[in-house]
């Protein structure tokens, strides 16, 4: 064996050690597991979590908070928490603008659902269902449509 031919090996086993305790934990579509997904509705102020599932590219649960049920939706990336009953100061031209300016084209179905805002959009040739911060429109999570 030659030096030219162990040094692609070498590379090979160290990238295989490295990844490996990387892949031991199903973080998710964005890097959160499941105990980090529950250690951040917590933080939130919620206590009784159930029915902690990914869906449409976001975390989903159900929760208790100030002794009723309430479902939450979750940033896969942040963390940040979204009940169903957060409210919004945007209006829907808001979101529209900042689809376009995000490069999204052929919006459509713009609505506040659930705490979040959700919308049809095609960017570079594809449809995605866009769901969307109550606050700032930044899009969260996108599902190819």
């Amino acid at each position: 064996m030659n030096i030219a031919s162990i040094k692609p090996l070498a590379l090979a086993t160290v990238l295989a050690f490295a990844a490996g305790p990387a892949c031991a934990v199903d973080r998710g579509q964005d890097g959160m597991s499941e105990s980090d997904v529950r250690s951040a509705i917590t933080a939130a102020g919620y206590t009784d979590i159930d029915d902690l599932d990914r869906d449409d590219g976001l975390w989903e649960a159900d929760a208790r908070r100030d002794g009723r049920r309430v479902e939450l939706r979750i940033d896969p990336r942040t963390g940040a928490v979204y009940p169903e009953d957060a409210r919004t100061s945007l209006t829907e031209a808001d979101v529209r603008a900042g689809l376009e300016a995000a490069g999204y084209e052929r919006i459509r179905d713009v609505h506040f659902d659930d705490g979040m805002w959700e919308a049809d959009a095609e960017q570079a040739g594809v449809d995605y269902d866009l769901f969307m911060d109550p606050e700032t429109g930044e899009v969260v999570a996108r599902k190819r449509d």
